[in-house]
């Protein structure tokens, strides 16, 4: 099935109206290393596209990673696509997003033209899930777009304060370390919001970057149970009696 859908996503590549040439299970020439890519795409003055089709498992889509970087992403810029589907356990779908971020971050530094989008198919929710991990946002806090996770968890604190009038020692007890009171404390940032008793809130600054820590996912977590909605933006794209269609969140 996968050697079948390799083959149609080439033949549609080469049918569509773009100058690249699409070829399967491609080797780097004049090199004796024997990996291949699943689907490559070359024109002249243009940067190389490399399709890989895999399973849910992050140590093959990190080696693959390292692999066509070293290969073809050294001296040239790449578009890197991973198309994604459920492994046999159906798990693994958040580490290989990890490894994809770190993945672009890496690419970025490398070339700037480069870059790696995330395809997840689900054909048991007839679903198709795209990161682009170059945009500039990534989070929505109830609704609302902000550029970083620093960002999202300030609002996430100042939409709480709007609906709860609350001293500093109830924040605390609710927030943790999350929240703090310490002028000039270089791991916390002041939000411009007081909390009942007059004192200005500052809040955390130190998540690491796209949200894949422990810090993080506890604050997700605090966020749930306070009715705040803090998601990463991803565009979905499902299909409802054979009519696609995309909606964004």
């Amino acid at each position: 099935m996968v050697e079948q859908f390799q083959e149609n996503i080439k033949v549609e590549l080469n049918n569509n109206a773009n100058v690249y040439k699409w070829e399967t299970e491609k080797k780097i020439p004049g090199r004796s290393e024997r990996d291949s890519v699943d689907i490559f795409g070359q024109t002249l003055g243009k940067p190389n596209w490399i399709i890989e089709i895999d399973a849910t498992r992050s140590d093959q889509v990190s080696q693959k990673l390292l692999s066509r970087t070293a290969l073809w992403g050294i001296k040239d810029p790449i578009q890197y696509v991973a198309i994604l589907y459920p492994d046999a356990h159906k798990k693994g779908k958040s580490a290989c997003e990890k490894y994809l971020r770190y993945g672009n971050e890496i690419i970025h530094k490398i070339n700037k033209d480069s870059s790696i989008v995330g395809i997840f198919v689900d054909p048991d929710n007839d679903s198709v899930e795209v990161l682009q991990f170059n945009e500039r946002c990534h989070f929505k806090v109830n609704g609302k777009e902000c550029k970083n996770m620093n960002e999202a968890a300030a609002e996430a604190l100042k939409l709480y304060l709007s609906k709860h009038c609350v001293s500093y020692a109830k924040l605390k007890k609710c927030w943790g370390k999350y929240v703090n009171n310490t002028v000039g404390s270089s791991r916390y940032k002041n939000i411009r919001v007081k909390t009942s008793d007059g004192i200005p809130v500052y809040s955390y600054t130190q998540f690491r970057k796209y949200g894949f820590c422990s810090y993080w996912n506890e604050f997700e977590r605090i966020c749930k149970k306070k009715k705040i909605s803090i998601i990463k933006m991803k565009k979905i794209y499902k299909g409802i009696k054979g009519v696609p269609f995309v909606y964004e969140v």
